[in-house]
This record gives C-alpha cells, sequence and structure tokens, in this order.
C-alpha cells in the first residue's frame, strides 16, 4: 500500500509539470506571433515608393498636356491629383506610393525643380482708348431723283431694291402731247425757212444782175445800194428765221428729254412714291442709295465729345454678324447738344458687297486717345504684391524678376516700364511658380498681342 503511494504521487507531480511547461510554450507563440508581423511590417514599409505631387505638372497618366495643364486652376490641379492618389491607394501592397506635396521651386537643394513656362518677346505698341456706344447705319449718299415737269406715269422702268448704274432710266411722263408739238412747231418753222430762202435766192440775183448794171450807167447808184440793202436783209432774215427754229425745237426737246427720269448715280432704289399711270409732281420720286459707302451715327456724352476729332478711327460691328468687322473714321462731330445732353458723331466705312444695309444696329468703338509707343504686356503676367508690381525674364534658363510700374491698359494688355527691352522673353505662363532665381524650362515661345481690336 505505502508503495501503491509513492507511485501515484510521482505520477501527479510529472502532470503538474507537463501541464506548466505546455502553458510556457503557448505563450511564448503568442509573443513570437505578435512580434514578426511588427518585423514585417516594418520591412515593407521601407519598400514604399515616394511620388512627389508636383502641381505644375500633371500626374502620371493624365490625358492632359502640359499646355491643357497650365490653363487649370489651382482647385483643378489639385483634384486631379487627389484622384490620383485615391487610385494608387486601392493599388496592391507592392505598387503602393507615399505622397510628399512639392510645389514648383520649392524642392530641396535651394529651390532645384525646373518649372515649364510659356514666355513671349517683349514688345512695344502704341495703346488706343475708346469709347463704347451703339449707332445705327445710314446710307453714305442719298438721292432723290423727282419729275421736272407735271404729269401722268407712262413707264417706271425700277421697282425697289434693284441696283442701277448712272444714266439709267428710271421712268418716264406721258409725253404725245410734247412729241405732237415738237412736230407741228418744226413744220411751221420749215415753212417759214423755204419762204425765207425763196426771198433770199431773190435777193441774190437782183444783187448781182444790179453789180453789173451799175458799172456800166446803166442804173442809178440809188438803185444799186438799195438792191444790195434787199439783199442784206433777206440773208439776216433767212439766218434769224434759222435760229428762231433751232432755238424752239431745242427747248420742246428738252421740255420731252423732262419727262425721262435718269439715274445720276450708282446705287440701289430704296423707295418710290408713285405707281404707273399715276399723276405726279415735283413732291414725287425715286429714292436712291448708295451703300458701298456707309455711315454709322452714334450719341456720345458731352464729357466724351471733346476729345473725339475729325480722322479719329472708330471700329464697328454687328451684333448678328460678329465677325465682320468695319473699319473707318471720324467724319462729323456734333456741336450741338441734344434733349439728353449728347453729341452726335458721324463715322463713314467702307462697306464691300453691300452686306451691311442702312437701319442696321452697331456697336462701335471710337478712338478718344492715343498714348506714345511703350512697352505693353498681358495683365495676367504681371505679380502684385501690395503696390508693387513685378514680371519674370527669362535669362540663361533661369527666372529674373523685375520690378516695373505699370500704365494704361486696354483690353488683356497693359503698359508697362522698368528696366526691361524690347525682345526680353517674359513669362507669360507659370509665373506663379516662380521665385527669382527659379529654373526653367520653355515649353513655348508665342506672340501675346492681339491681332486686332477686340469688342
Amino acid at each position: 500500500m505505502k508503495h501503491n503511494r509513492i507511485f501515484f504521487a510521482v505520477i501527479f507531480i510529472l502532470i503538474l509539470s507537463i501541464t506548466a511547461c505546455t502553458e510556457l510554450s503557448d505563450q511564448n507563440v503568442t509573443d513570437s506571433s505578435t512580434t514578426v508581423p511588427v518585423n514585417e511590417s516594418k520591412d515593407a514599409s521601407a519598400t514604399v515608393e515616394k511620388l512627389v505631387v508636383d502641381l505644375a505638372s500633371p500626374p502620371p497618366g493624365s490625358n492632359a498636356t502640359q499646355e491643357k495643364w497650365d490653363t487649370f486652376t489651382e482647385e483643378k490641379k489639385q483634384e486631379s491629383w487627389d484622384k490620383f492618389l485615391a487610385e494608387s491607394a486601392e493599388a496592391p501592397e507592392d505598387t503602393a506610393v507615399e505622397p510628399e506635396v512639392k510645389r514648383p521651386g520649392s524642392g530641396g537643394g535651394g529651390g532645384s525643380s525646373i518649372v515649364p513656362v510659356v514666355v513671349g518677346s517683349l514688345t512695344s505698341v502704341e495703346i488706343d482708348l475708346y469709347y463704347y456706344g451703339l449707332g445705327e447705319l445710314v446710307a453714305g449718299n442719298e438721292i432723290r431723283v423727282n419729275p421736272e415737269s407735271s404729269g401722268t406715269i407712262a413707264s417706271l422702268y425700277v421697282s425697289e431694291g434693284d441696283f442701277v448704274e448712272m444714266g439709267d432710266l428710271l421712268f418716264s411722263l406721258d409725253n404725245n402731247t410734247l412729241s405732237k408739238n415738237i412736230e407741228r412747231t418744226s413744220e411751221k418753222w420749215d415753212n417759214d425757212l423755204e419762204l425765207a430762202a425763196i426771198k433770199l435766192n431773190e435777193a441774190r440775183e437782183y444783187y448781182e444782175i444790179a453789180s453789173n448794171l451799175y458799172p456800166k450807167g446803166l442804173i442809178s447808184k440809188s438803185e444799186s445800194d438799195k438792191a444790195q440793202q434787199t439783199w442784206e436783209e433777206a440773208k439776216l432774215n433767212y439766218e434769224r428765221i434759222q435760229l428762231g427754229k433751232t432755238t424752239e425745237i431745242e427747248n420742246l426737246q428738252e421740255n420731252l428729254r423732262a419727262t425721262l427720269a435718269i439715274s445720276p448715280a450708282r446705287g440701289y432704289i430704296s423707295g418710290i412714291s408713285f405707281g404707273m399711270n399715276e399723276q405726279v409732281g415735283a413732291v414725287d420720286y425715286v429714292e436712291i442709295i448708295d451703300i458701298e459707302d456707309i455711315a454709322i451715327k452714334v450719341q456720345v456724352p458731352e464729357n466724351v465729345i471733346t476729345r473725339i476729332k475729325n480722322g479719329s478711327r472708330v471700329v464697328a460691328k454687328q451684333a448678328s454678324a460678329p465677325a465682320y468687322i468695319l473699319d473707318g473714321f471720324v467724319t462729323g462731330v456734333g456741336l450741338k447738344a441734344d434733349a439728353n445732353r449728347t453729341y452726335g458723331v458721324t463715322a463713314e466705312f467702307d462697306n464691300p458687297n453691300q452686306r451691311l444695309l442702312p437701319g442696321m444696329l452697331m456697336e462701335a468703338q471710337i478712338q478718344m486717345v492715343r498714348y506714345s509707343s511703350n512697352f505693353v504686356v498681358p495683365k495676367e503676367s504681371i505679380i502684385t504684391e501690395g503696390d508693387n508690381s513685378f514680371l519674370f525674364r527669362i535669362n540663361a534658363d533661369k527666372a529674373e524678376r523685375i520690378p516695373v510700374e505699370t500704365g494704361q491698359s486696354r483690353g488683356p494688355m497693359i503698359q508697362v516700364i522698368g528696366p526691361v527691352k524690347s525682345g526680353d522673353l517674359i513669362v507669360l505662363t507659370g509665373q506663379s511658380y516662380l521665385r527669382d532665381g527659379s529654373a526653367v524650362n520653355v515649353i513655348e515661345t508665342k506672340e501675346y498681342l492681339p491681332e486686332r481690336t477686340e469688342f
């Protein structure tokens, strides 16, 4: 019995020892399982690639070109990069990237990042200041052709809208009575001339006979003188009748021509105040307008009229045809104000192909002042800090910050005065990312002056 008790005690001690060892082993396994991932995580994080978020350039894989990217706002650029980073975060761990936000010119090494820029060659031009207003087109020349005498319209050769040349027939009055009168008058004068011619021949023959008889003493001197006087009177009478016929017939023919209305100039028929077979007088007309030369009348306020002179440049366009722009000059400056205290200004233009018609409403800009030639740049190329203005000039692939003073402006252009010269390469796009001395990459050189006035 005693030996059995000893045996069971030994077995119990062994069981307790085995149990304790098992628990210790489980704890060691647990500790080991928690530390290994930490080490692995550290190793994995060491392989994560760092990507520079440079808002001056599009993210990898973007469809936007650099030129298009430069037109984006800061918000748009940031949105594109955020989208790219979000997609990168969803990628497998071995392709994950860690963003490092970096502005152009702010990289390590004292701003060694290269900033892409668009530049233009500095140019000097004159700047015009304009008054903008509305005006109505009028024909350059309006002519009314009136009947020269009262009568009935016998023929009408034109209609409204027809184009006529100088000398074209417009209308005619009934001239039957005048034609018959000319015939009767001509016959009467022809009869008188015939009788005068007979008397002239008789007087000439008598004078010739008397001239032969007088030297022979067959007739007296008085008879010879009378024959000569009779012949001279017959000649004068014939010439008087001939002149009378010519004068009266010409007057009658002039009256006949007055029944025909002839166009005095080329242009379009814009109005006719009568119709066929109607009685007309001096107040009736056919109107012709010349629209090859056309004019515009603009009312301007009193504080502007004194700055506009004859010969000032005027640019005009029609709202329905904005691409069709007219260039002309002021030809009249009103000196008397209307009820609204405005003054009339008239400008004339060439109207090729007669595309514009009287009565059309036009937008016009009238030159008031021309400032002397100075350097001009786009307004957006200027950097403003308080009361100071700067622009960036490219010098040996570096951005050079130049202080300037700004002057008059017109549209997108503004005058600048400073230590610059003609031909300097001025940064037009990308200047907001530059500092003095920043490295640059000129991706485009372009002309920045507009081809013509825009309004």
